[in-house]
């Protein structure tokens, strides 16, 4: 019984902790039930998601956090009680405008503001709160704007164009609630800045989706980039520091790749956190997904199948160039000797540009660019010695596009076609 006891003072301790003053603004669309009747379950279902399509980007705009949709509007949560009346004015003034444009799907909405002091835990708020929102919002009719006593109190009344329009006592109340009125048609114009028709509001799932899209086409570039691209680019020599050997340019910026990873973080914290993006950006993302998949079913089996495929191995375009492929971490030295001096250190999977091949006694060095017209010597296999076997340090070879890369890009290319003309978005 004691442990009991201990349990339920440390849960009253932690929702302590968790009260918050808080302004709940709740939407609701006037007559869904009757229109869910009249016009069936998917136009009902279109009017809904029209609804939250238009409320999402304004609460968003005015710093608004989106608790929950509640079948037929939106729960959401301020810190600012002034942000909350004008992000109900904004949507009031946003679907009237979107209902002289065309009045299919753009629903009739009553809002209710009411501030008070609230749970908050994670996603969602508790509270009395939560429950004289509910109760102010059902007393309001459509395009109506009610707001309790509490919240008018922390605003200026003459600037949101508040009237005292009477009270009431909710159910389970021993006082009454005062309320008033937003006369929002005579507030200035709070929608200029809002996007709408470029954007689409992201559930959670849609966010995970949108997550996998970016990191395959990430990815796929990532590969097109050491697959293809550095060798072309290197084949001319004016490209050839800056693609073959980018260590070179790191060194003089140490902070460069620190930077970039700061930057990749931020940008996916960013992705999962943005309620809308771009309708074009999503099909980009879908597409880049798409050409991943097209790209790597042809790929694969062409390149890693045990069967012979002459044809499909034959080039169809090669480098001008030989290019030194890096197996092992080595050093350049200035001449073709092991105890010769050492100019710079490159890496494992460094590509860098082959200028001459000597073998002077027992080891074949190749002659490298490693800086304006600077150039070293890496050893290709360094011979055995005591407890050393041989090892192969570098690879030579051409570059070669061959056949099956062709197809292998058409094939990513019919991927992306088919992500980015077959992007399913959810209704919100």
């Amino acid at each position: 019984m004691q442990q009991d006891s201990s349990l339920v003072a440390g849960l009253r301790r932690h929702i302590r902790k968790s009260t918050k003053p808080v302004t709940i603004l709740l939407t609701d669309i006037e007559g869904s039930t009757e229109y869910f009747e009249k016009h069936g379950d998917i136009e009902g279902r279109l009017l809904v998601d029209q609804h939250n399509r238009l409320v999402f980007p304004v609460i968003s705009q005015f710093h608004g956090k989106i608790i929950k949709t509640t079948g037929d509007g939106v729960m959401a949560s301020f810190g600012v009680a002034a942000n909350a009346i004008k992000a109900a004015i904004a949507i009031q003034q946003l679907l009237a405008q979107q209902r002289q444009r065309n009045a299919a799907h753009i629903p009739n909405v009553r809002i209710g503001v009411h501030t008070g002091e609230a749970i908050i835990e994670d996603e969602d708020v508790f509270g009395d709160v939560v429950n004289v929102a509910v109760r102010l919002g059902s007393r309001g009719k459509g395009d109506e704007i009610l707001i309790s006593g509490q919240t008018a109190a922390e605003l200026e009344k003459k600037e949101f164009r508040l009237v005292r329009k009477g009270s009431f006592r909710p159910r389970g109340k021993a006082r009454s609630l005062t309320i008033y009125r937003c006369h929002w048609t005579t507030h200035p114009n709070l929608i200029a800045d809002i996007q709408l028709w470029s954007f689409l509001p992201m559930i959670r799932q849609q966010k995970l989706e949108i997550f996998i899209y970016f990191v395959a086409s990430l990815g796929v570039l990532y590969f097109l980039y050491l697959k293809y691209l550095r060798y072309i680019a290197a084949d001319h020599e004016y490209l050839a520091l800056l693609i073959l050997n980018p260590q070179m340019i790191l060194a003089k910026a140490p902070a460069i790749p620190a930077l970039l990873l700061i930057l990749t973080i931020a940008g996916a914290a960013a992705l999962y956190a943005i309620q809308v993006v771009p309708y074009y950006l999503l099909r980009l993302l879908k597409g880049g997904f798409g050409f991943c998949l097209g790209f790597l079913v042809l790929y694969i089996p062409v390149n890693y199948s045990p069967i012979e495929l002459p044809r499909f191995n034959s080039p169809v375009f090669q480098s001008r160039h030989l290019f030194v492929e890096v197996l092992h971490n080595t050093h350049v030295h200035r001449f073709p000797a092991l105890g010769s001096e050492i100019l710079t250190t490159v890496d494992r999977d460094d590509l860098l540009l082959l200028a001459d091949v000597t073998t002077p006694i027992d080891v074949t060095w190749n002659k490298v660019l490693i800086g304006k017209e600077q150039y070293g010597w890496v050893p290709r296999v360094l011979p055995p010695t005591v407890g050393e076997p041989e090892r192969r340090i570098t690879l030579t070879n051409k570059f070669s596009f061959r056949y099956s890369d062709l197809a292998a890009l058409l094939a990513g290319l019919g991927g992306f076609v088919w992500g980015f003309m077959n992007l399913r978005i959810r209704p919100t």
